[in-house]
C-alpha cells in the first residue's frame, strides 16, 4: 500500500462537498470546520509558478469565505520547498497526524455484538453528536460520512445507555477507510472501541478490500496504541499549515 495510493483512497472515501483540481493541487471545500475536507492537498504540481498556485489557492477558499489551509503530507508534497515557500508568507504547522496502515487477514476476527448498516443509524448519528465539540463539528462529519461511496458500513456497539462506542468504513478500490471511531466517555478503557474496529476490519475484507488505514492525532495516546496492538503500523505524518489571521500579505 503506498502513501499516494492511500492519499488518493481517503479523497474518495472521505469526500468533502466540493472538491477542484488548479495548478495539479486538490483543493477541498466543505463548511470550514474539520481538516482534511477543508484544506489543499499538494499530490502533484502542474503550475508554472509556486506563490502563484498559493495566491489562487487563497483567492479560491477566500471567494468561498474559508481559510487557505495546506495539508502537507511528509514525503509526498509537491513542489517539494512548498513548506518553504508557505513559510515565507507567514503559514505555519500544527500539531502531527499519524497516516497508519495494515493489511487483511482472510480470517479478522468480527463480533457480533457490534451492529453494522450500510446507511447511518439514528443511534449512530446521536452518538456522534454527543461526541463532537460543537453541533458544527458534528453536522460537517455527518455530511462527509452521508457523501461516503459504497460500500460503506456504519458500525456501533449497543450499551446500557446508548451506543458505547462508533465507527465507520469506507472503501476505495482495494483500500478501506476507517473513520469516526467514538468511545462514549464511561465506556471508554473497556475494549468497545477494539470490538468496533474489529468489526469493521471484517466487514471491509469482506467485501474485497486488501488493507485498511486511518489517520489518528499522534497526542492522541490511547488511540494510536489501539491501533499499534491491532496491526496498524505508521505510514507517514501530516501537518496542516495556516496563517496567522493577524499576517497580512
Amino acid at each position: 500500500m503506498s502513501l499516494l495510493a492511500v492519499e488518493q483512497a481517503t479523497l474518495a472515501t472521505w469526500r468533502a462537498g466540493e472538491v477542484a483540481v488548479i495548478d495539479g493541487w486538490t483543493h477541498c471545500a466543505s463548511s470550514g470546520v474539520s481538516g482534511r475536507v477543508n484544506a489543499v492537498w499538494p499530490l502533484a504540481f502542474t503550475g508554472a509558478d509556486t506563490d502563484a498556485a498559493i495566491r489562487r489557492a487563497e483567492a479560491w477558499y477566500g471567494a468561498r469565505g474559508l481559510p487557505c489551509v495546506f495539508k502537507i503530507t511528509d514525503g509526498l508534497c509537491a513542489p517539494d520547498d512548498l513548506a518553504h515557500r508557505l513559510a515565507a508568507r507567514g503559514y505555519a504547522p500544527g500539531r502531527a497526524t499519524a497516516i497508519m496502515r495494515r493489511t487483511l487477514p482472510s480470517d479478522a476476527p468480527s463480533d457480533a455484538a457490534a451492529t453494522l448498516s450500510p446507511t447511518m443509524p439514528a443511534a449512530m448519528d446521536e452518538a456522534l453528536l454527543a461526541a463532537a465539540p460543537d453541533p458544527t463539528d458534528a453536522d460537517e462529519r455527518r455530511a462527509i460520512a452521508l457523501r461516503a461511496p459504497q460500500p460503506a458500513a456504519f458500525a456501533l456497539l449497543p450499551g446500557a445507555s446508548g451506543s458505547d462506542a462508533i465507527g465507520m468504513s469506507a472503501i476505495a478500490g482495494a483500500y478501506a477507510g476507517i473513520y469516526l471511531m467514538r468511545t462514549r466517555a464511561e465506556a471508554r478503557r473497556q475494549g468497545c472501541a477494539r470490538r468496533v474496529l474489529g468489526a469493521l476490519l471484517a466487514w471491509a475484507h469482506a467485501h474485497g478490500a486488501k488493507a485498511a488505514f486511518l489517520q489518528v492525532e499522534t497526542d492522541n495516546h490511547a488511540a494510536c496504541a489501539l491501533y499499534l496492538q491491532e496491526g496498524f503500523s505508521t505510514l507517514a505524518h501530516y501537518h496542516y499549515w495556516k496563517r496567522a489571521p493577524e499576517t497580512g500579505i
